[in-house]
C-alpha cells in the first residue's frame, strides 16, 4: 500500500528561510574575511604565507557556501519538483553538476 506524503507548506516555507538565513550568515562572515586580507594587503602587513593563508580560508568559505546552495536547492525544491516534472529536474541537477566540475 503506498502511503500519500503531503508537504505542510509552512513547513517548507520555515525550511526555506532558515537555509536562507544560515546563506547570508556564510556569505556575510566571506566578506568579513576578504575585507580583512584586503585591509592586511592595504596597510601592507602579513607575510605572503599569512595572506596566503587567510586567501584559503576564503576559498573554503566559498567551497561551503556552494555545498551550502546546492544542499538548500536539492531539499527545498529538487525533492518536490521531481514529482511535478522529473525531466526538468534531471535537467536542472546535470547543469548544476556541471557548473560544480568546471
Amino acid at each position: 500500500m503506498t502511503e500519500e506524503i503531503k508537504i505542510d507548506v509552512h513547513t517548507s516555507h520555515s525550511m526555506k528561510c532558515e537555509y536562507n538565513t544560515k546563506t547570508l550568515h556564510r556569505i556575510r562572515r566571506i566578506q568579513g574575511q576578504l575585507t580583512g586580507l584586503e585591509r592586511m594587503i592595504e596597510a601592507d602587513e602579513g607575510s605572503c604565507e599569512e595572506r596566503v593563508i587567510r586567501a584559503r580560508a576564503i576559498e573554503k568559505g566559498m567551497t561551503s557556501l556552494i555545498t551550502h546552495l546546492v544542499e538548500c536547492y536539492l531539499v527545498n525544491t529538487a525533492r518536490y519538483q521531481m514529482e511535478e516534472d522529473p525531466e526538468q529536474t534531471t535537467q536542472d541537477l546535470a547543469r548544476i553538476f556541471d557548473l560544480l566540475n568546471h
